[in-house]
């Protein structure tokens, strides 16, 4: 579950829109790029609620084009590696 600040900081970064292609409607809902599963908590800890995981939809956006939005387990790796490396610094 994304915590208030990260739905603040994805709602401004995308302008209280939609992240769908030339879509204006407003957000409604926040969507795990990376399945938010027992098993991606466990390997991505630092990721999973994180607003690069992240992205806000509209309620149409969320039921049809929530798959535009997916993250590979390769590029899970490289963000948890980066957000390791900012915690460490």
């Amino acid at each position: 579950m994304f915590s208030q600040e990260t739905k603040q900081l994805v709602y401004e970064a995308q302008n209280g829109c939609c992240k769908e292609p030339n879509c204006i409607e407003p957000i409604h809902s926040f969507h795990h790029k990376l399945h938010d599963t027992d098993y991606n908590r466990r390997r991505f800890p630092l990721l999973i609620d994180s607003p690069i995981n992240c992205c806000g939809l509209c309620e149409k956006g969320h039921r049809t084009q929530q798959h535009l939005f997916r993250i590979t387990d390769g590029e899970a790796e490289v963000y948890e590696e980066f957000l390791r490396e900012l915690l460490e610094n």
